[in-house]
């Protein structure tokens, strides 16, 4: 836990000396459709570093928001957050329900496109911290999940430079107890955005 905070200060410490010059500042507000999202944890007595039990969630929707920073034309720093709502599966007999919400800071690079409908192309970069959620139906399962890193990266488009489309890959970790026994938690999510962009 301590290396995680070490990591994200880093990260933060990293960003906060861009808003010291002048630039452009806005909000991007975005809801999302998981494309593909999975849960799995590893660890436990009768498990190796190498086998899971291990899920494909349903659909779930995701809620964002995030705050940028024009450091150029063509890059932007910030931070965010985001929340995936909790979603249901089974794995064989056990009902697991999980979701996550993930704070993070934000690298935004893009290129601008000179055309009537598109305004840009963007990457996204994002660290920080994640809050895991997981609750099983059967065995001594502990539903508290211990903070982890959260990493995501993805590709955009802006539309009439107000609205945007993206698809973003993140891993949220974290580290919790079934059956007495530690274990590691990762939620993996590929994401559908559609959002808006709120100058400032």
């Amino acid at each position: 836990m301590r290396k995680l905070l070490v990591a994200v200060l880093l990260a933060v410490a990293m960003v906060a000396p861009a808003f010291a010059a002048k630039g452009d500042m806005y909000i991007d507000g975005k809801l999302g459709i998981g494309v593909s999202n999975s849960a799995k944890w590893t660890g436990g007595e009768h498990m190796s570093s190498d086998t899971y039990y291990g899920f494909k969630a349903k659909t779930p929707f995701s809620l964002g928001a995030e705050f940028f920073y024009g450091l150029m034309d063509n890059l932007s720093v910030g931070f965010g957050a985001n929340y995936i709502l909790d979603s249901e599966t089974n794995y064989e007999e056990l009902k697991v329900k999980a979701g996550t919400t993930n704070i993070y800071v934000a690298v935004k690079p893009e290129v601008k496109i000179e055309s009537n409908i598109f305004s840009s192309i963007y990457a996204v970069g994002q660290l920080g911290l994640a809050m895991v959620r997981m609750d099983v139906s059967e065995g001594d399962w502990v539903n508290s999940i211990d903070n982890g890193i959260y990493l995501g990266a993805g590709l955009g488009v802006t539309i009439k430079d107000v609205v945007f489309v993206e698809f973003i890959f993140s891993s949220s970790n974290g580290s919790g107890k079934y059956e007495g026994q530690t274990i590691d938690v990762q939620y993996t999510a590929t994401t559908f955005n559609i959002g808006y962009k709120f100058a400032l």
